[in-house]
């Protein structure tokens, strides 16, 4: 009983140690978090396990909250759930999130967090949401992603990444979202979605990746949405585009595509299709017309 008297009064400093370095709460989501007799369990934005009162959610997006998050997160060793989204906390985003090995779901998107992706974070082996796009991170992706094998979402949307796409993405077999648009990107885009088989949304634009794209993409058949938009990419297409039944859009404007204007396999249901700003030869208005593809 001492044991867990002694864990819980940690999680309740922690918490504390967390607000203590935020510099403004305009909303005052977090004036209940105090040194009172109140749960901690209480707070607004904590979610506890009924059985051992330990936080295992924090959910204080949208908030206006301002300020550096404490390593002290480091120590809230229940926590499954961090949602911090849409608020303005600054710096380096602490390496101590990754001693969390019961996390799930990491958001942090919307926020302006300076320094590298912590490759400690690639330590939380069950994480399967992982969002920190719309931030001010660069650098590599960490090659230790190819470790969270949970991973079904997966957005670095926005940030300033080095280098090219990390070939250990084709351990994330459970992925079914990944989104590296706008992240600066070069390189080609690796052959590896024979692998992704739950693969839904594929999102890389506004990125400098070269080559063609890869053959098993065509074959992916989970594929709901490809935006590949603003890049470099090059070659010609398949003669016969082979369009998965499930596939309701495809973009691919703005690259260096060239070539005879590839026809369309029948698919289930119609999609949304760019094709501009290549080098292709012909016309799709008979592709439109008898395939119920809407062009933009």
């Amino acid at each position: 009983m001492a044991q867990i008297s002694t864990t819980v009064t940690g999680d309740h400093m922690a918490l504390l140690a967390i607000k203590s370095m935020i510099k403004d709460d305009p909303q005052g989501a977090m004036t209940s978090w105090n040194h009172s007799t109140t749960n901690f369990c209480q707070w607004q934005g904590v979610t506890c396990s009924p059985e051992h009162q330990r936080v295992t959610r924090l959910n204080l997006s949208s908030r206006g909250l301002i300020g550096k998050l404490s390593p002290s997160i480091g120590n809230l060793s229940f926590l499954r759930d961090i949602r911090l989204s849409k608020n303005s906390f600054y710096g380096e985003i602490p390496p101590e999130i990754g001693r969390l090995f019961r996390l799930q779901i990491l958001s942090l998107y919307n926020n302006s967090f300076t320094g590298n992706i912590p490759s400690a974070i690639m330590n939380c082996s069950n994480l399967q949401v992982l969002q920190l796009g719309f931030t001010n991170l660069v650098g590599k992706i960490p090659d230790g992603i190819g470790s969270l094998s949970m991973l079904n979402f997966l957005n670095f949307h926005g940030t300033i990444l080095k280098g090219g796409i990390s070939l250990f993405i084709a351990n994330l077999t459970l992925l079914e979202t990944l989104s590296f648009a706008d992240c600066q990107l070069g390189g080609s885009i690796p052959d590896v979605f024979h692998r992704l088989t739950n693969l839904r949304s594929l999102e890389m634009p506004g990125n400098k990746l070269t080559g063609t794209i890869p053959p098993s993409l065509y074959n992916c058949s989970s594929l709901k949405e490809v935006i590949l938009q603003d890049n470099q990419l090059n070659g010609k297409l398949p003669i016969i585009l082979d369009i998965q039944p499930t596939l309701e859009v495809l973009i691919l404007d703005s690259n260096k595509f060239w070539g005879k204007l590839p026809s369309l396999s029948n698919g289930s249901s119609p999609i949304i299709l760019s094709l501009s700003n290549n080098f292709f030869i012909g016309s799709l208005h008979n592709l439109v017309c008898s395939n119920g593809v809407s062009m933009i």
